[in-house]
């Protein structure tokens, strides 16, 4: 069986030291907890998910900055290859266009009619009162 090796700053490589931290279990602990042993804290950190907890409730996390690191690269590298995807896909809908460079009418809903008609009526109204002040003075 061949196998692949990962190299160290690789996509794959971070995904799976995220994968990795996001499988093991969370621990919480209160702030209080926290504050006096916070050598302790950072040592469960490399082993569990460590949670922060105020009154009870999950405030924040200690988390090995390393895979934190990881987090935010893979993050990354997600986020460029989703708009990659979208930039690609608007390219294709850009060159599925008519090529005498008339595009096709959009078409308008009643409601966004409706709403367009009123705000020329708005405007034209308050260009009208203008225009009455003007005059007056």
């Amino acid at each position: 069986m061949k196998t692949q090796t990962i190299s160290e700053g690789s996509s794959a490589a971070h995904l799976l030291l995220v994968a990795d931290y996001l499988s093991r279990p969370q621990h919480f602990l209160a702030v209080a907890e926290a504050r006096s042993g916070l050598r302790q804290a950072m040592d469960d950190a490399s082993k569990q998910s460590v949670v922060l907890t105020n009154n009870g409730q999950p405030q924040a996390a200690i988390v090995p900055f390393q895979t934190l690191e990881a987090m935010r690269s893979a993050l990354l590298q997600l986020l460029v290859g989703g708009m990659q995807v979208s930039f690609e896909r608007l390219q294709q809908e850009v060159a599925a266009q008519p090529a005498n460079g008339q595009h096709q009418p959009e078409t308008t809903t009643e409601a966004e009619l409706e709403s367009l008609v009123k705000q020329a009526r708005r405007k034209q109204a308050k260009a009208d009162s203008t225009k009455g002040r003007k005059k007056r003075r």
